[in-house]
């Protein structure tokens, strides 16, 4: 399976303004879930760090958050961007957890299952490393739901190739609508659910968000042959999009955000 986002100037800048749409749905998952002051929390696939700070608000300067990221380059823009003591990041591979110690309150992962060659056993690895009566708790997406809506010419293209690329790749593009029953594969107890998105229209409609994730992918598009920079000239897209949404006088949606929770 492979990651999508490779241009890493493009990836950092992603991440970032990932945490923009993503962060107020994490942040109710997390207060449902019962993410609470002094914990200690293992992060799955930190990436650029918003999940892990997000976290460090919950758990408060009594807890700890340590992140874990497989590319050393995420690692170090997340220690850039974070100066809370209660935070950090380590390298190292969230499939296995090879060097994670034990006796963690609560496992979280957001967008990180998505892009592993075996979710269920990383979910079965990652409650191993709680205490008993610790929580699991993870996030993640359909992306392949409307982006939307009314659909528009513009939108059904660039979302056709961004999923298409995602295939290509390997990557799950609906992992969110199977989380229960991976939590149950896993040998997990049944968990709480949670399902939101973010949604807007007129001219603050998050075009944007959706434009940025698809430009990312643009070397796996290429690479796979599905489609070229020049067929969706990213530094345009977003404004396209924007464009189309007001024309049709519709909104940008989601993806659907996917939570799951359980006390292991």
């Amino acid at each position: 399976m492979t990651y999508p986002f490779t241009d890493r100037t493009a990836e950092d800048q992603r991440l970032v303004a990932q945490g923009q749409v993503f962060d107020p749905l994490t942040r109710r998952l997390f207060a449902r879930a019962g993410l609470a002051s002094g914990m200690r929390v293992l992060d799955l696939g930190s990436g650029a760090g918003n999940v892990a700070r997000l976290a460090a608000e919950f758990v408060g300067p009594r807890g700890l958050v340590v992140g874990v990221e497989r590319d050393p380059a995420a690692v170090e823009l997340a220690r850039r961007r974070t100066d809370a003591p209660n935070i950090e990041f380590r390298v190292g591979d969230v499939q296995t957890l090879d060097g994670i110690d034990h006796g963690f309150d609560a496992v979280i992962g957001r967008l990180v299952l998505m892009y592993l060659p075996d979710p269920v056993a990383a979910l079965r690895q990652a409650a191993s490393k709680l205490h008993p009566g610790g929580l699991i708790c993870v996030h993640e997406a359909d992306l392949a739901y409307l982006p939307a809506t009314p659909p528009t010419p513009l939108w059904a293209e660039a979302h056709g190739y961004f999923l298409a690329a995602l295939e290509k790749a390997g990557i799950e593009r609906r992992l969110g609508l199977n989380l229960f029953t991976m939590f149950r594969y896993a040998g997990l107890p049944a968990p709480g659910l949670q399902v939101e998105l973010f949604a807007a229209g007129g001219p603050d409609a998050p075009a944007w968000a959706w434009a940025n994730v698809i430009s990312a992918a643009v070397p796996l598009m290429e690479r796979h042959g599905i489609a070229t920079r020049a067929d969706l000239d990213p530094p345009t897209l977003a404004d396209r999009l924007l464009a189309e949404t007001l024309a049709a006088d519709g909104c940008v949606l989601g993806p659907p955000m996917y939570g799951a929770w359980a006390r292991v």
